[in-house]
């Protein structure tokens, strides 16, 4: 497998001085333009950007700092919720253009979007109704600015709903029926939606454009980690290096091999150690999982 290899600035976020997403107990020591650099000393082709931490800055200042760090710009992540009322998703569709003509000023072939965010006043069956026509008209828009439009199953707890699971991804991108529109395989969100992750792969793949490789584990009670998640069936997981992990990421890469899947694939971090010493090992650790087609590192 010869796959281009990017990595996130969210894998930093807990160390960010400034803009961190995911609150902490104590600061970090990183500023944005300081992950931007370290990224640039890693083995990767490119950099994805998450919209929040830089959406102060122009366009052209935000490439700037990458192209000095000798980054091209892969992938461009931002939330926008579509799953509202025709009356109310205007306003959100007249966002996303603002955010797609940032992309291509970054020039990133790919963006990245969170579609949509449960609401206890509506169904689920509503919500994901008008999420599937906020993508179509989304995925119009990005057609025309020649971009691919990416969505992933995910396991953030107020979108998982929605898009969580592999088979309601793969509807998903059925029903919006767009070749601009297609799916980030995460293998690690499947265990947090308590499925397979390679039964996950085989139901996403004739639909994915992108793959985030991740590991991690199940908390034990003797377990002192602040940054976790909660999955659907009571378990809490937190982030880990590739090869401390519960995800059988050989079997993953092998599966990919299969597919001949030729797409990018990003490292995700989601640990609490600092990203200078844990990034560098995990990236060593992707590269050799590929080269290797799914041998253990």
């Amino acid at each position: 497998m010869q796959n281009q290899i990017t990595t996130i600035d969210f894998n930093c976020d807990w160390y960010l001085k400034d803009y961190n997403l995911i609150p902490r107990t104590t600061p970090g020591d990183m500023t944005r333009e300081d992950i931007i650099s370290f990224l640039g000393t890693l083995e990767v082709d490119a950099v994805e950007l998450m919209h929040d931490y830089w959406k102060d800055l122009p366009a052209a200042t935000v490439r700037g700092i990458a192209h000095a760090a000798g980054l091209s710009i892969h992938c461009y992540i931002f939330m926008l919720d579509l799953a509202l009322p025709v009356a109310q998703r205007g306003q959100a569709i007249d966002q996303l253009k603002t955010i797609l003509d940032r992309v291509s000023e970054l020039r990133a072939p790919t963006a990245m979007i969170v579609p949509g965010l449960i609401k206890e006043n509506h169904t689920l069956d509503e919500q994901r109704e008008w999420m599937i026509d906020g993508l179509r008209a989304s995925a119009d828009l990005a057609r025309k600015y020649k971009l691919i439009l990416l969505a992933e199953n995910i396991d953030l707890g107020a979108t998982r709903p929605l898009m969580g699971h592999a088979v309601d991804c793969r509807t998903l991108c059925e029903a919006v029926g767009s070749p601009a529109f297609r799916l980030i395989y995460d293998c690690g969100a499947p265990r947090v939606n308590n499925e397979d992750p390679v039964d996950a792969l085989r139901t996403m793949a004739p639909y994915i454009g992108h793959v985030h490789l991740k590991n991690n584990r199940r908390l034990h009670p003797s377990d002192e980690v602040e940054r976790s998640l909660e999955s659907d069936h009571g378990e809490r997981f937190t982030g880990c290096n590739l090869d401390q992990g519960e995800v059988d990421l050989p079997a993953v890469i092998n599966e990919l091999g299969q597919l001949d899947y030729q797409g990018a694939i990003a490292l995700e971090y989601q640990g609490q150690e600092d990203p200078r010493k844990a990034l560098p090992h995990n990236i060593s650790i992707l590269h050799h999982l590929i080269s290797g087609h799914g041998e253990s590192a």
